[in-house]
């Protein structure tokens, strides 16, 4: 929750003295905010599931394709990972025996990423897990209106950010 404050006591980053305090006030919550639910969310994934939030976003993302599988360039496009980046944290999921890599069909050297069943398990669990203690009392905490408007905010936030496109305003 932003807070109001005086220019004081401002302890929040302006880019020059014209800055408008109550806007950077509520960027640099937005910040924090997202940096600390990235790190809840990170911490309980490698206790839970033996795997960093960033890798567990590839587990989720093959948990819900058909046939539990997609393509290295797909994974790569939907989480904006370089085709690098990508290939590492499957190399890395398939030392864990969580992920296999196979050639794609009809693809020249195309992969797909493919969930094993011990990744599905890993899914399960981790999710059942963030449910339970980061995503049910955060969104209880906001109550009804607070969580509709999260979710506004949220698909806004995706949609400037996303293809920059512009959100309806209103």
């Amino acid at each position: 929750m932003t807070r109001p404050r005086d220019a004081e006591h401002d302890t929040h980053a302006r880019v020059d003295p014209d800055d408008d305090l109550g806007r950077a006030s509520v960027w640099q919550d937005l910040v924090l905010a997202t940096h600390l639910l990235e790190t809840a969310l990170d911490r309980q994934s490698q206790r839970d599931g033996g795997v960093s939030h960033g890798h567990f976003k590839i587990l989720v993302l093959l948990h819900a394709a058909e046939s539990h599988t997609l393509g290295l360039k797909s994974l790569a496009e939907t989480l904006r990972f370089s085709p690098s980046r990508i290939s590492h944290a499957v190399t890395a999921l398939e030392h864990q025996g969580l992920v296999v890599r196979r050639p794609a069909t009809g693809g020249r050297r195309a992969y797909d990423a493919v969930l094993t069943a011990d990744g599905r398990r890993v899914v399960g669990r981790v999710l059942r897990s963030q449910r339970r203690e980061i995503r049910d009392p955060l969104l209880e905490e906001l109550g009804g209106l607070g969580t509709a408007a999260l979710g506004d905010l949220s698909a806004r936030i995706i949609g400037l950010l996303d293809g920059g496109a512009r959100p309806p305003q209103g």
